[in-house]
């Protein structure tokens, strides 16, 4: 029962992604708030890893099916990225500023994971530095407000969750 909450919260997430939240500027630029990735960075921090990892790698493959040409590249990042956060904050004094940096730098290597693969693969549109100029800038902003709306509500979740499972 807990991992079917933790998954329609995650899945409810991903549906959001797709549709209200794709594009935030409202001109169908690519400045989306990855709340899928957020959300498994959360669960990934707060709750058992190798389910950060298994739904990383189901909601990577939905995400692959649904919005890429290429199937691994989402499947690897989000699996990679919530287990590189992770680690990276059971070594660092949890606070709050020190998730909300590690989740921003975890989603800005999220956008050049999936901008080098895409690149190396099918190739892309966009020059490099326009992603690092233009892109990437707006798309942290995102990403920011993304991590800070969804804090309190994925650690509740995702303690709850936990709490319920011990007791």
């Amino acid at each position: 029962m807990n991992n079917v909450k933790l998954f329609f919260a995650v899945f409810l997430l991903f549906i959001l992604e797709g549709t209200v939240f794709a594009g935030p500027l409202g001109d169908g630029s690519p400045y989306a708030v990855h709340l899928t990735l957020i959300a498994l960075m959360f669960l990934g921090r707060y709750g058992k890893i190798e389910q950060a990892l298994g739904f990383g790698l189901v909601f990577g493959l939905l995400y692959d099916f649904v919005y890429s040409d290429i199937i691994g590249i989402y499947l690897f990042a989000l699996s990679a990225i919530p287990l590189f956060s992770s680690f990276v904050l059971k070594y660092v004094k949890e606070n709050v500023l020190t998730i909300i940096v590690t989740f921003t730098f975890s989603a800005l290597l999220f956008e050049f994971d999936i901008y080098f693969f895409t690149a190396s693969v099918l190739g892309v549109d966009v020059a490099f530095k326009e992603l690092t100029t233009q892109i990437i800038p707006k798309s942290l902003i995102a990403q920011l407000i993304g991590i800070i709306v969804l804090y309190y509500p994925m650690t509740r979740l995702v303690q709850s969750t936990l709490d319920e499972k011990r007791g």
